[in-house]
């Protein structure tokens, strides 16, 4: 099992979701003795923004490009790859003024690429990676979940359409809120309850390959 694990937030290491992105990805290889884990700290590694030269290049055959090209390409070929060879993705994802933190959205710029995590037929688009698992540990410093403050999420319905574009439609989102405009106490719990969603989701992926790998058998 190939886990591509991705962190974003700028806090380092006073970051809740890379701890519990980390206790995930623990949680993984204590349960898979075969995991190989490819860990990529957007804080730390930001991907370079597209440039008109690598717009260009992109929707150009790979033997029609430019060496110019070639080379303004190359970070984004190295990242999808890094996509097509995981079959897991772990994200620890801090909402930031709704959204997504602007490094990941600089990463998902980088990614989707036609020919190689989408393409273009008769029908429309369709997703080229298939047949992975998404988790997106989202921190979130309030609590979205009252009725008048659901439409201030930007994050979940976002990665649900940029990752089904691609093909992921497998996500499984785990909220963790109140995280910092809370009390102590409130932000405690909060953490808590993610620490025992991530551990039974865990367990839950255990049991499902079990059973699939007694179907096949």
């Amino acid at each position: 099992m190939k886990v591509l694990h991705i962190d974003s937030s700028i806090r380092n290491g006073r970051s809740v979701s890379k701890a519990l992105s980390q206790l995930f990805v623990n949680e993984l290889t204590e349960k898979f003795k075969n995991v190989e884990i490819d860990y990529l700290d957007l804080s730390i590694n930001t991907p370079s923004y597209p440039s008109a030269l690598f717009i260009q290049g992109n929707y150009l055959a790979p033997g029609e490009r430019t060496p110019e090209m070639i080379a303004e390409l190359e970070e984004s070929e190295r990242l999808v790859d890094k996509m097509h060879h995981a079959d897991i993705y772990v994200l620890g994802m801090p909402m930031y003024n709704f959204s997504v933190p602007s490094n990941f959205k600089t990463f998902i710029d980088n990614i989707v690429r036609i020919n190689r995590t989408f393409q273009l037929g008769g029908q429309g688009a369709v997703g080229l990676l298939n047949n992975k698992k998404v988790f997106v540990i989202n921190t979130r410093g309030s609590d979205f979940a009252p009725a008048h403050m659901t439409t201030m999420d930007q994050l979940t319905p976002y990665l649900r359409v940029v990752f089904g574009f691609m093909g992921l439609t497998d996500i499984t989102f785990i909220d963790v809120h109140p995280v910092q405009f809370a009390a102590a106490a409130e932000r405690a719990v909060a953490i808590a309850k993610a620490e025992v969603q991530i551990k039974e989701t865990v367990e839950k992926l255990n049991i499902e390959i079990i059973k699939n790998t007694e179907q096949s058998a």
